[in-house]
């Protein structure tokens, strides 16, 4: 880590919590609503400029969370589903989570502020 981000995490961990934290206030979540202000205005202090490329992972980040959200939340409502289908839902969720990993690295890789993340004999590396 060449910066330090001034929260107890990595530019694209903050990131990536951020944009879990949109799509849990957008669907009611108010307690998510703390976190969401103190992650976005400690970035605020940062001195980030916003490339293409940050912009871009970022976006990708928030995409690959939503999509983790979309195939969950059957699974949360508890609607009844085949063990096949169970089976389907993690693999893409785990695919969807190795495409989140890629991006928070870039993330960190572009603004100097964090570490790469390694997944070893998992799925989502």
């Amino acid at each position: 880590m060449v910066k330090r981000t001034g929260i107890s995490m990595s530019m694209g961990d903050a990131i990536d919590r951020i944009s879990i934290l949109i799509r849990k206030i957008y669907f009611g979540e108010e307690g998510a609503y703390k976190e969401f202000v103190y992650l976005t205005e400690a970035i605020d202090k940062l001195d980030l400029k916003l490339s293409g490329a940050l912009l871009a992972a970022i976006i990708r980040i928030s995409q690959m969370n939503f999509e983790v959200w979309i195939r969950e939340n059957a699974f949360r409502r508890g609607e009844e589903m085949t063990a096949e289908a169970v089976k389907k839902m993690m693999i893409e969720v785990r695919d969807c989570n190795s495409k989140r990993v890629e991006n928070k690295n870039e993330i960190n890789r572009l603004t100097g502020m964090g570490f790469r993340e390694f997944k070893i004999q998992h799925r989502s590396r």
